[in-house]
């Protein structure tokens, strides 16, 4: 091999390496924030019960504690190109929410970011609002209780 060959050899290398360097990474990195991990067990748990498979991996959804600063937001599912389908719960709300308003705020992001639902305003005969994917905006009340968990997570999981 003579040196103009060799030398274009290591041109065409140094131009295709960096060409792959430049495209899109499709590697996906599965990540939630150890506060959530149980909440995101609970939630395909009882998708599994109700015969839905959640695989957070495949469907790209990760979890994060954050300040959320824009205010009366406490949860959001990110769809964007930097995170797509990212579940941030803001960090203040958490550390003063029992278990019961974290799991019901946890499972609220994740039928938006895992199941596709969008916001439902729909009540009982008492005003109590019948889908965890309330709007939180009041036109229901939030009673989101031990005794009513089955039925609400029938719902949020129903075909």
């Amino acid at each position: 091999m003579n040196k103009k060959t060799h030398f274009g050899l290591v041109g065409l290398t140094v131009i295709l390496i960096t060409i792959s360097s430049c495209q899109k990474d499709d590697t996906f990195n599965y990540v939630v924030d150890a506060p959530l991990q149980d909440y995101f067990d609970r939630f395909a748990s009882a998708a599994a019960a109700r015969g839905v498979l959640i695989d957070y991996e495949s469907l790209r959804i990760s979890g994060s504690l954050r300040i959320i600063a824009a205010a009366q937001v406490i949860g959001q599912c990110i769809h964007s190109d930097k995170e797509p389908n990212t579940v941030v719960i803001d960090r203040l709300y958490w550390t003063h929410a029992t278990d019961l308003e974290k799991e019901f705020l946890v499972f609220h992001e994740l039928g938006h970011c895992a199941l596709h639902r969008g916001h439902t305003d729909h009540s009982n005969g008492q005003g109590d609002c019948i889908s965890i994917m309330t709007s939180g905006t009041g036109i229901c009340k939030v009673n989101y209780t031990a005794s009513n968990r089955e039925s609400l997570l029938d719902e949020l999981f129903m075909p």
